[in-house]
Order: C-alpha cells, then structure tokens, then sequence
C-alpha cells in the first residue's frame, strides 16, 4: 500500500495526488508510474508530474472508468504502484525547444520542460485544451517558459485553435524551432509530426497505448517505429514522432474503445448506487 500525501482537486474532471513512494528518488525525468487502486481495479500508466526526495505527483484527468474510480473514490493509499517505468527522455542541448501538450500532456511534458531547461535548451510552451475544462497547471508550465501560449478548441479560454493551427502559428510568429516535443494524443502528435517533417524540425512524441504490464511481457503496447515493432512500456514511451506509424498507433489506441465505454457506463451506474447508500 502507498499512502497519498495530498489529493487536491483542480478543476471538475481532474485532480492532483501526492504520493510517498522512497523509489521517487530513482525516477528519471519522462518516466512514469502503473498505478492500480484496488484488487479489482485496471492497472493504468501515468506520467510523473513532479519529484521529491521521497514522494511523486500526478495529475489524473478523467478520461474512463478507471480515472473516474481515482477521481471519486481514492481515499488515503493505493494499493500497487510499479515505478519509475520506461525509458526517460533523451535530454540534451537541443537549443530552441517547443513544448506541445494537448489536455493531461502538459503534465509530463512540464517534468520534461523542466529537465530540458537545466540542459540550456531555450523553451517555448503551447498548451491545447478541449474547452477549459482541460486547461491545467498553466503557471507551473510559465515559470520556465520564454512564451506560453494557451489554445481551447472550443475557444472558451485563450485563444481558438486546435494543434496543427497552434504550431503553425507559432511558427509564423515564433520562427522554427531546432526541436518539438509533444504530448497527450496520438492524434494531435501525428498532426505535429506532419508539420514537422513538413520544415525540416526533430520531433519527439509521447506514443498513448494500452500498458498493462510496463515490462514487455504482454505485448499490448507493440507500436511500428520506422517499421519496426517497439514497445511503448520499456523503449518508450519518448520515440521519434517523425518514424511512428501513427495511423497504427491510433488505430490500436482505439481498439478497446466499446469495451471501456460499457466499464465507464457501468462504473457510473455502480458509484450512483454507493453514493444512494450513503445519503
């Protein structure tokens, strides 16, 4: 069992927990954690946020059944917690870095903008958000920014704009940058990923797959990188955006999807009843 230090809620689908976990000391930045609230519970990954000697913080957005189950029901532990997990980001000097989260991505990609500054790396940050609901931690992000810029897709806070119009009006107004990183959908990574093959810039995308293990064993994961199947769990999840299959990532991202929606529609009915008992 790992006790949670902190449970803070920020806006109405998404929250921030604490955890003490003494392995946070061995965690590296881009990595993540499996996290499985109780016996009967799905293992899910989540991307560090930020790292104490002897503690770690996630941001949880609820996207299904099982980040509702966290949202509604954690109380003071979680039963299982596998980490850290993956392969960090390949930090370097890369020079004029662009930071593109789309939703809960501006979690890991604040712990890697981070990590990139301390290497020198000049930073920019965009984050796109459904509508403002999605819209998180933006001041963390600002504090080592040289420009944040905010999008919602539906306009109700920042500016209008999906990922591909964000990127490329940064572009315009910003001028290239030597490196793009991106995070939060397969999606919107792939749009990225055209625009940077488009002018000439690196890409490093965070590929979103079904992780039920996070040591290769099931196999669930199993992305194409420049044709070559890879692992999103242990060679990931950081890969090369511009050699990801992303049409096949997207298409085995969304395999599952009837059967998380009957879980979601199910959780649901099950927590109205356990919220019933309790009045």
């Amino acid at each position: 069992m790992y006790k949670i230090l902190r449970k803070e809620t920020i806006t109405p689908s998404a929250l921030l927990i604490e955890v003490a976990d003494e392995r946070a000391k061995l965690v590296k930045p881009g990595q993540y954690a499996l996290l499985q609230l109780g016996d009967d519970s799905e293992p899910i990954p989540l991307s560090f946020l930020d790292i104490n000697e002897s503690s770690y913080t996630f941001l949880v957005e609820v996207v299904g059944k099982t980040t509702l189950e966290i949202f509604e029901l954690l109380e003071d532990r979680i039963k299982f917690i596998e980490a850290p997990c993956g392969s960090p980001f390949p930090l370097r000097s890369y020079g004029k870095v662009l930071l593109v989260s789309k939703n809960w991505g501006i979690a890991p990609l604040i712990n890697v903008g981070r990590a990139l500054k301390e290497e020198r790396n000049k930073i920019y940050f965009i984050h796109v958000g459904e509508n403002e609901e999605k819209v998180f931690l933006t001041e963390k992000a600002s504090e080592f920014s040289e420009d944040f810029l905010l999008f919602t897709e539906d306009g109700s806070k920042g500016e209008e704009g999906n990922t591909n119009w964000a990127v490329r009006f940064f572009i315009e107004n910003f001028g290239k940058p030597d490196l793009i990183v991106s995070a939060g959908g397969n999606l919107d990574s792939q749009m990225v990923s055209e625009i940077a093959k488009e002018k000439g810039i690196s890409h490093i995308a965070m590929v979103n797959a079904h992780i039920l293990d996070a040591n290769g064993l099931c196999l669930a994961c199993r992305i194409l990188v420049d044709g070559s199947e890879k692992l999103a769990c242990v060679d990931g999840p950081w890969f090369d955006g511009t050699k990801v299959n992303w049409d096949y990532a997207i298409q085995k991202e969304l395999f599952y999807k009837e059967e998380e929606k009957r879980a979601l529609k199910e959780f649901m009915r099950q927590l109205q009843r356990l919220k019933a008992r309790k009045k």
